[in-house]
């Protein structure tokens, strides 16, 4: 939603009736995530994407039999056991669930102005959309502890339905008394912490970067840490770990990756970390370097629950060896543990709905 803000603005200057379609629930193979949405003019015009194409033909007429009244706000199904959905090419064994609805565009919605109002401020908020019952299309807008615009229902309750989604920044289905509600929190960009600007630091801080990570790379030592060697960190901080992590504030959508292979720089480190909600914490190391880990972090303090949030030795098991190869399964496992997934080979997964949806 925030990157449509701006085009609903335009189109809605001179229109205001406009339809958003939104991808709401995927299983097996689709080229669009949850939470990819597409707005539709009533003269056809599209912006956004909920099938990379193959798709867009049909919503556009479903989205503008919605804005002229024809149809309700609802939920279309598109799969192999559709025939609609073979005839627009996913025949691979995707199957998509997308949501119409109609919206107004000339600022007169109170729910799309607290969405607007608090992206243009950098505040996290919370979109929720009912998808059936008679209150379907209804909306509210949770921003931080104030209080929701919009409403759902008498039996619904925005913050609760929103809180989780706004800790890990993941769109989704909830669904209560068998009302479905779509939460799509719009948040900054989850957040990379990498202490220790070392060689594995560099190809993990470009990846990670491509993957919508905003990396921070954390070094005292001022000839690691340079702007050639990672050009693509959001930042590079010039300060010891346990100096510089706390300004960051990381949270339940965030990570953090010590890589300085060096006491002195991860053990100040790991005890800012695991006093914080970090939503991975890993450090590099064979087992008998984490064995020794465990044994300071007790000998500091820390107890057994706090130690086992540790991923170390640190990634996937890709049989990696290069730099950048390692720094590939560090990624993987922080995507996978973001994504609350095991890591493990799709084609080992039974049945199409446990394969991961194609972004």
């Amino acid at each position: 939603m925030r990157d449509l803000l701006p085009t609903i603005a335009a189109w809605g200057a001179a229109d205001p009736d406009l339809a958003m379609a939104t991808v709401v629930r995927t299983a097996g193979s689709t080229p669009r995530p949850v939470g990819a949405r597409l707005l539709v003019s009533r003269d056809g015009r599209m912006e956004g994407s909920v099938s990379g194409g193959c798709l867009e033909g049909a919503v556009v007429l479903e989205a503008q039999s919605t804005i002229e009244g024809e149809a309700p706000p609802r939920v279309l199904h598109y799969g192999i056991s559709d025939e609609l959905g073979w005839s627009v090419g996913l025949s691979c064994g995707g199957e998509v669930d997308v949501f119409v609805e109609t919206l107004r565009g000339d600022g007169s919605d109170p729910v799309l102005r607290a969405v607007r109002d608090a992206v243009a401020a950098e505040r996290p908020v919370a979109l929720l959309t009912v998808l059936n019952g008679p209150d379907a299309g209804s909306r509210a807008a949770v921003v931080g502890d104030e209080r929701p615009v919009g409403a759902l229902g008498a039996a619904l309750d925005p913050p609760a339905l929103a809180a989780a989604h706004l800790a890990s920044g993941l769109p989704g289905v909830a669904v209560v008394d068998g009302i479905e509600v779509f939460v799509e929190p719009i948040v900054r960009d989850p957040r990379l912490a990498v202490i220790g600007a070392v060689h594995i630091a560099v190809p993990l801080s470009a990846m990670a970067a491509a993957a919508g990570y905003r990396v921070v790379v954390i070094d005292p030592r001022a000839a690691f840490l340079t702007r050639e060697r990672m050009p693509l960190a959001h930042r590079l901080v010039d300060a010891w770990p346990d100096e510089a992590l706390p300004a960051l504030d990381l949270g339940p959508m965030d990570a953090a990756v010590c890589l300085a292979h060096d006491p002195k720089f991860e053990d100040p480190a790991l005890r800012v970390l695991l006093r914080s909600p970090a939503g991975y914490v890993g450090a590099i190391g064979s087992r008998r370097t984490h064995a020794a880990r465990v044994a300071r972090l007790r000998e500091a303090g820390f107890g057994d629950a706090e130690i086992a949030r540790v991923h170390s030795p640190v990634g996937l098991d890709l049989g990696a060896v290069t730099p950048a190869e390692i720094a590939l399964s560090i990624l993987a496992e922080i995507v996978a543990t973001r994504r609350g997934r095991a890591g493990q080979s799709l084609s080992q997964l039974p049945g199409r709905a446990a394969a991961a949806p194609v972004a």
